[in-house]
């Protein structure tokens, strides 16, 4: 009489689809599976036992006590024919006297099954997936007691299965997660290339209206340097003196466009250690050009011999925007004073102690409101007309204060004029050349 395989059970393709979805056949030896048929084998006091898994063609063991090989074919597994009734244990007590197994070769040959108990291996949704099954070579029955603890192993390993799905879920995530973290620091890494440009590209906007802002006040001091020249012309000594300050105008212009061009080139302008006040000396014809005849522009330059560290092209260009923005607020007759002065400070919340030199510019015109003084500094704020101010004057007064470790301190009031004062910190005494 021929062996019979057992029928496949109802919803087969479920079945393996379930098994398939956790990824568990071919893997390699695992403790917590071994752990339980070295549990089973002592149990059940059986020389052998499995962690049996029901493929498609095969039976693959997972784990394996008492026997060398790794898997057998499907027809002639009795794990096949446990996972029918996923609720039951299977138990053959003596397979030479069971119809459906006395005639396998596996109870006429190697290894000579004759005992059989299997528990199946149930997944979470319902699908019999193998069993955890006893095996021994001479008839004999389990206690309720082995039984039930053999059904207690078969949920363990089910449990065991769904745990190591979850962990490969978790492992897969994570891995998918490094991608993405890895993708997401790219795009970071782009996103802050281009916000560097950006802001690159800003700052060189910003640079070069602020530049054609200070050469829109030298243009002012040439123009008015060749219209004297103009008037004086039968005058030598005149025409050699002002020709002396359109010229100096024109320097202060190429030293501008030098800063721009380092800028360009990523180069830093040139910072150094200046005298505050003798700087402002030399520069007395040209400031003087800048005003109209209108204005009287005075100077108290007490603090000589002063070295400050900032970028000499920059202290001219602020103090012409200084008197420039004073001339514009007087737009008249009027008094504009320069002054310097050494204060020490301490206890200041926003300056560090120490020795700063007091640049200031003052005018008697008609002074800012508390709400304009407050914004005055910031880029791009003017109260002039569309068309008549950039708004960037004072905010480059401002950026020079802090470069050369200081501020910008605004002493004004409605009709009672304004006085701009930048601390710049002292680094030490310097040498002052004298006119």
């Amino acid at each position: 009489m021929a062996h019979h395989p057992a029928p496949f059970p109802r919803h087969e393709e479920d079945r393996l689809q379930s098994l398939q979805h956790l990824r568990i056949l071919d893997t390699a030896p695992e403790r917590g599976f071994d752990d339980l048929v070295l549990l089973a084998t002592t149990l059940c006091e059986a020389p052998i036992a499995l962690v049996s898994l029901v493929d498609r063609d095969r039976q693959w063991f997972k784990a394996c006590v008492g026997l060398d090989v790794g898997e057998t074919h499907r027809d002639l597994a009795f794990c096949a024919h446990a996972i029918l009734a996923p609720e039951e244990v299977l138990v053959v007590e003596d397979a030479r006297l069971d119809p459906r197994f006395h005639e396998s070769p596996l109870v006429l040959g190697p290894p000579y099954i004759r005992f059989y108990a299997g528990a199946p291996i149930v997944s979470e949704g319902g699908q019999p997936l193998g069993t955890v099954c006893v095996i021994d070579t001479r008839p004999r029955h389990l206690s309720s007691t082995q039984l039930n603890g053999l059904q207690a192993l078969a949920q363990q390993a089910a449990a065991l299965l769904q745990l190591r799905w979850l962990n490969q879920q978790r492992e897969l995530q994570a891995e998918q997660l490094q991608v993405e973290l890895e993708q997401a620091l790219e795009q970071t890494e782009q996103a802050q290339q281009s916000l560097r440009h950006s802001r690159r590209v800003s700052s060189l906007g910003m640079l070069t209206a602020s530049i054609a802002h200070d050469f829109n006040n030298l243009l002012q001091a040439l123009s008015a340097s060749l219209q004297m020249v103009r008037m004086r012309a039968r005058r030598p000594l005149d025409v050699e003196r002002i020709s002396d300050t359109g010229l100096q105008a024109v320097e202060q212009g190429r030293l501008l466009v030098s800063r721009l061009m380092k800028h360009v080139r990523t180069d830093g302008p040139e910072v150094m250690c200046v005298d505050i006040s003798e700087r402002i000396e030399a520069s007395r014809e040209l400031l003087l050009r800048t005003v109209t005849g209108e204005l009287a522009l005075s100077f108290d330059l007490s603090a000589r011999g002063m070295g400050v560290m900032c970028v000499e092209v920059q202290l001219l260009a602020v103090l012409m925007n200084l008197v420039a923005n004073a001339r514009d607020a007087l737009a008249g007759p009027g008094r504009v004073h320069i002054a310097t002065r050494l204060e020490t400070v301490d206890d200041d919340l926003e300056l560090a102690e120490g020795d700063y030199l007091v640049l200031s510019v003052s005018d008697n015109g008609p002074g800012m409101s508390e709400a304009v003084a407050a914004q005055v500094l910031e880029p791009f704020f003017t109260t002039k007309a569309e068309g008549q101010g950039t708004g960037l004057g004072l905010a480059q007064v401002q950026e020079f204060a802090a470069s050369a470790g200081g501020l910008v301190r605004i002493a004004t009031a409605l009709g009672a004029g304004t006085t701009m004062s930048l601390y710049l910190r002292v680094i030490g005494r310097v040498d002052a050349v004298s006119d």
